[in-house]
């Protein structure tokens, strides 16, 4: 109850339900072993949520920048390794009910509790909430790798990208991706790994960017 309260503290909202952020602070592991509600659903709500408040707050504030521009300064904002430093500046893992998680997805539990604010107190509780401390940061737009390396891969060899996923390990909650880029009929090749596939072919995408900028 004491992490409880003190997430409350530090979000700077009172839940009128409890119970709504006892739900988002409850990892799938350990709703399994104790038959209670996960913080999935509200994780996919609060990711709703996020992606559009930062997606209309964006535009309102840069009325000069092309659709590129906004595209790659939402997805720095709602990029998983910035959520999860904001996820650890609220405590949330000191919160979190799991089962056996060393490096807790953040991330998600901060999305859960957008939701649980959504749900709660409404949209305009939530937006307060992403304003303060996902929007207050100010950094820099994430670059889309993989769209970058798809452009000049068809301008200079005429094809596109090939992905492959050459290794998958790790136990389920800590899953790591080794994942392969290469330009068909040319030398050009690179690999990375990632929590995720996706984070593993930007990783990779990026290497080779390098890779053919120097040549």
């Amino acid at each position: 109850m004491q992490e409880i309260i003190k997430i409350e503290k530090k979000c700077g909202y009172k839940f009128k339900d409890p119970g709504l952020l006892i739900t988002a602070l409850t990892h799938s592991s350990y709703a399994h072993r104790y038959l209670v509600e996960s913080n999935e659903r509200l994780e996919f709500l609060g990711d709703a949520v996020l992606n559009f408040v930062v997606s209309v707050e964006i535009f309102k504030k840069n009325p000069l920048e092309d659709e590129q521009f906004l595209t790659e300064l939402k997805s720095a904002y709602v990029n998983k390794n910035f959520l999860q430093k904001v996820g650890k500046k609220l405590s949330l893992g000191e919160g979190l009910r799991h089962i056996g998680l060393k490096d807790p997805r953040l991330d998600q539990v901060l999305e859960s509790l957008i939701g649980a604010i959504y749900l709660d107190g409404g949209f305009v509780s939530a937006k307060k909430f992403i304003k303060k401390f996902i929007l207050s940061h100010e950094i820099a737009p994430l670059r889309d790798y993989k769209g970058l390396l798809k452009t000049i891969a068809y301008e200079r060899f005429g094809v596109t990208p090939d992905y492959k996923v050459k290794k998958i390990y790790g136990p389920p909650h800590r899953r790591r991706f080794l994942i392969s880029v290469s330009i068909k009929n040319t030398r050009y090749s690179a690999q990375a790994t990632g929590k995720t596939k996706k984070e593993a072919e930007l990783k990779a995408s990026m290497l080779l960017l390098n890779k053919i900028k120097k040549s």
